[in-house]
């Protein structure tokens, strides 16, 4: 049977990339039973997108599952490594350096925020510090108690997507 693989993630463009997290979003929800409708992602990649490229919006107390942390999950989508520096400049674009709005938002909400890697392929430990570095990012603010965090890079993003194919598969 044919394997998605992290190579096949990294060739992903940006605008791929993105409509692939969003699809794959569409699919959890109606794993769940849920309304596609709740996923939101488009536009021009390019376009100030306050840091979100994919927001996952389901009913409060919604079961999510699979790769979505939390009923309310932002995802940034990125075809590019994300070493701790970008994450920090992501999360706190200078020269505010105060935690963007959507992320603030997010944690208002109790949801989740996932920086998704399509070039990065990450070991234990470096997969840690990328979480350490978000975690960072955090420090100091409301929301450092109340927003769940991940990162996924291109090998854990195309497990999900082999995971997403057997249920589909599964469903037919």
């Amino acid at each position: 049977m044919f394997e998605i693989t992290g190579d096949d993630i990294a060739a992903l463009n940006d605008t791929d990339l993105r409509t692939l997290v969003g699809r794959l979003c569409g699919a959890e929800l109606r794993r769940g039973g849920l309304s596609v409708s709740a996923v939101t992602y488009g536009g021009n990649q390019t376009a100030k997108d306050g840091g979100l490229d994919v927001r996952m919006a389901a009913p409060a107390g919604s079961a999510v599952n699979g790769f979505i942390p939390r009923p309310q999950t932002g995802f940034q989508v990125k075809a590019q490594d994300m070493a701790r520096a970008d994450i920090l400049h992501e999360m706190k674009p200078k020269p505010s350096q105060v935690l963007r709005p959507s992320i603030i938002e997010l944690a208002d909400m109790d949801g989740a925020y996932v920086i998704v890697s399509s070039k990065g392929s990450v070991t234990d430990i470096a997969l840690n510090d990328r979480r350490a570095a978000m975690e960072e990012a955090l420090v100091g603010t409301a929301a450092a108690e109340k927003l769940v965090l991940d990162f996924l890079d291109r090998d854990r993003m195309a497990t999900c997507v082999r995971d997403c194919a057997r249920i589909s598969l599964k469903i037919f």
